[in-house]
């Protein structure tokens, strides 16, 4: 079984990504032997191969997760995918999973190869795109959340709320949680939002961002410290600064391509105050610097996700490094 999984809205996405991870380890897999999370970035056939073919000699079914397939620079890897996939999907004993970011549109367009192979997943039966939620979307999404946690959050809350995050999932979800064990009552009213999110969602993020881009090794050191302290997961405290780097990112390409504010908001659809915030930022980094870090971090999401490093302690020589 070969599934795709991908799209602008990161959350879903990696959401969908983990109940199957828990799908399988809960009913097939206890010890995760049969499990192997893959580098998309660095990965070869040779890699994916191997860890189809082996595994635990207790569980028939194996479970490869590759991330950021796309962003592979050897480029020959994604027609030798397909040749690879076309006899793999006639098989229902192993799943492989495919997970990445918005792909083939007009900010994200991809090459050649790229694009053959991005045709021949999105075709797949089990291939599902997460796109951008709507208001009333993201409404709904809201309303969900807080049934997580037996909890209902009124319109009024939740539009607020919307306005506050600039609908970004990971800071709602995040913030639908807080609001649910802090509420003493079934309902989430607007006082309750206005109370324990105005003036702290994002704030606390460009606070670190702003620290990492004057060089204040020490106050983004004390802001990282102060964000562990509070009982961030560290999922969403990487989530987050990927994000926020990927804006200054947008941000610093606009600048140098002579893009007036007004044309900013436009064309890059952030929210006017995330452009005010954004530009006094991305102007203390070069493109290339941004790319740097962005690449790190993503980097250090994978290795998040695989249990592979101490994340505090990379997050910390990240911040020395700069």
């Amino acid at each position: 079984m070969i599934i795709f999984l991908y799209g602008a809205d990161t959350f879903r996405n990696h959401r969908m990504l983990q109940e199957m991870k828990n799908k399988f380890i809960n009913d097939i897999d206890k010890e995760s032997n049969s499990l192997s999370v893959l580098n998309g970035q660095t990965v070869t056939l040779k890699e994916i191969a191997e860890k189809i073919n082996t595994g635990s000699l207790f569980v028939k079914k194996r479970l490869v997760i590759i991330e950021n397939i796309f962003r592979n620079k050897k480029t020959k890897l994604f027609i030798e995918l397909i040749d690879y996939l076309k006899k793999f999907s006639a098989s229902d004993d192993n799943v492989i999973i495919f997970i990445d970011e918005e792909l083939n549109s007009k900010e994200k367009p991809l090459k050649v190869d790229a694009k053959k192979l991005f045709a021949f997943l999105s075709k797949q039966k089990y291939a599902q795109e997460f796109k951008t939620l709507s208001n009333i979307q993201l409404l709904n999404f809201i309303k969900k959340e807080a049934g997580r946690y037996k909890k209902e959050m009124g319109a009024a809350a939740a539009s607020l709320l919307i306005n506050l995050t600039s609908g970004d999932l990971w800071t709602i979800a995040s913030e639908v949680k807080k609001l649910s064990f802090y509420s003493s009552t079934s309902l989430i009213s607007e006082k309750d939002v206005k109370e324990l999110c105005a003036g702290t969602i994002n704030d606390d993020i460009f606070a670190l961002t702003d620290a990492l881009s004057m060089k204040n090794k020490t106050q983004a050191l004390k802001l990282l410290e102060e964000q562990y302290a509070a009982g961030l997961s560290e999922e969403y405290l990487i989530a987050m600064l990927v994000r926020q780097f990927k804006i200054l990112l947008q941000i610093r390409t606009a600048i140098d391509t002579n893009l007036s504010q007004l044309e900013m908001t436009s064309q890059l659809k952030l929210h006017p105050f995330v452009i005010k915030k954004g530009l006094s930022q991305a102007r203390n980094f070069s493109a290339d610097n941004l790319k740097q870090c962005l690449n790190q971090l993503v980097n250090l999401d994978f290795s998040n996700k695989t249990g592979r490093s101490q994340i505090k302690t990379e997050l910390m020589l990240l911040i020395s490094s700069l």
